[in-house]
């Protein structure tokens, strides 16, 4: 068996190798998005703009025949060294996921900046001592 990859490299997997195989463009797909805000914000309105941007996209007629559902919050999913990570998922038509995902996390940025919500960045502090 012959499998591509994103980067162009080809795979030769012998078939009496296979054990399993993950189809990842069959019935829907899920574009899963971790957002990471800084810990001031306000994460109830975070995810507020996030559905917004959400039902933005899935209006737009470039990008909604790809989306099959609404956004579906997760919420906060973990405390990182620098931020509050926010997850979610919008269902698409099989391989869009990709597609959808990029676009959706291009148009979050810029409410970002709107709204003025800060996507952190790690920070050291160096004390002398």
């Amino acid at each position: 068996m012959q499998l591509r990859d994103y980067d162009g490299r080809v795979h030769f997997v012998p078939n009496g190798q296979i054990t399993a195989v993950i189809n990842l463009t069959r019935g829907h797909a899920n574009a899963v998005v971790d957002v990471s805000v800084a810990y001031r914000e306000n994460v109830d309105e975070v995810m507020t703009l996030m559905h917004d941007v959400a039902r933005e996209l899935r209006a737009d007629p470039a990008f909604g025949s790809h989306i099959a559902d609404d956004l579906e919050m997760a919420g906060v999913d973990r405390w990182a060294d620098s931020a509050v990570v926010i997850r979610c998922r919008i269902r698409c038509q099989p391989a869009a996921q990709w597609t959808v995902r990029r676009e959706y996390l291009r148009r979050l940025k810029l409410a970002f900046d709107r709204a003025g919500i800060e996507i952190p960045y790690p920070h050291l502090t160096l004390y002398a001592g």
